[in-house]
């Protein structure tokens, strides 16, 4: 029958390692639909007032269990789009503005990558920069420290992804595309 396994044999090869989450929801309070946990995605810090929109900007969510998150937002100069990733670079939030509806659904795929792989850029030169702290604080020497995270780790520099930013703004936005 479809759906049914037969209990697990240690020698199998086959084994399903996702067999043993349990994704059963137990309706003891019938007036608990489960959406609280949501709650624990907070919204992230507003960017100051600021002419710079090519600035990176690093807002933190709390959660009263937990260390602050370091998130790293990067918003287009036209202000259509802002994308806001996990220090890991894995995206966090999408924000569009009601401007998009104007652009084509490829125009639009197209800025939201874009702006993703800066914002990746920002999160992952912060990982750069934490871990060069770090061993530096053990004393390692800096620059191995620094080949071993370019090379081995592809992690950019800050300047890196500062100056990657500055050009695809440059080249993008300055010839009218949006």
């Amino acid at each position: 029958m479809v759906g049914e396994s037969p209990p697990h044999d240690p020698d199998d090869d086959e084994y399903d390692d996702l067999a043993a989450l349990d994704f059963t929801y137990t309706d003891d309070d019938p007036d608990d639909n489960g959406l609280d946990v949501l709650a624990e995605y907070a919204p992230i810090a507003e960017p100051e007032d600021s002419d710079d929109v090519t600035a990176p900007v690093l807002a933190e969510v709390e959660d009263d269990d937990a260390a602050a998150v370091p998130l790293f937002t990067v918003t287009n100069p036209p202000g259509t789009v802002t994308v806001t990733t996990f220090m890991d670079g894995r995206v966090q939030q999408i924000e569009l503005s009601p401007k998009v509806t104007t652009m084509t659904e490829a125009d639009l795929a197209e800025e939201i990558l874009v702006i993703a792989d800066l914002a990746t850029q920002d999160a992952r030169s912060a990982q750069y920069a934490y871990m060069l702290e770090g061993m530096r604080q053990q004393g390692h020497d800096d620059i191995a420290t620094r080949e071993f995270l370019t090379r081995d780790l592809d992690l950019p520099t800050p300047e890196q992804a500062e100056a990657a930013r500055a050009e695809v703004f440059s080249t993008r936005y300055v010839s009218g595309h949006e």
